[in-house]
């Protein structure tokens, strides 16, 4: 079966956690974000995050959605609806990678599901 676009996610909620073994400690963090196909364009926050995470998060989720759902910002709303940091092994990049992260997930599981196919 081949398509013409890749699906798009609608109404979903999606939840990733980036963690890497860094020797003696870790860097890690989380997101949750929910594709909203009937909100306001654009990446909106609905929970509070500290301020030194902020850009690194959205520059993730843009590149993300960039390459996963390019069109997709233009006329669809994504919420960042928590945002889990770790006191001690929580970093910008960490936060940028967990953006990535959450957005490559749903591009994936649209696939896997069938919404979503390569041209053969």
């Amino acid at each position: 079966m081949t398509t013409e676009r890749i699906g798009i996610p609608l109404q979903i909620e999606h939840l990733a956690w980036f963690s890497q073994h860094l020797g003696g400690r870790y860097r890690a963090a989380g997101l949750r974000i929910q594709f909203h196909d009937n909100q306001e364009a654009g990446i909106h926050w609905k929970v509070a995050c500290p301020d030194e995470y902020r850009a690194a998060i959205l520059q993730g989720l843009h590149e993300g959605m960039q390459d996963a759902f390019p069109q997709y910002l233009a006329s669809n709303g994504v919420w960042i609806t928590e945002v889990l940091a770790d006191d001690v092994s929580a970093s910008s990049d960490a936060f940028y990678r967990a953006g990535l992260l959450v957005v490559a997930q749903a591009k994936a599981l649209l696939e896997l599901s069938g919404r979503a196919c390569n041209k053969a």
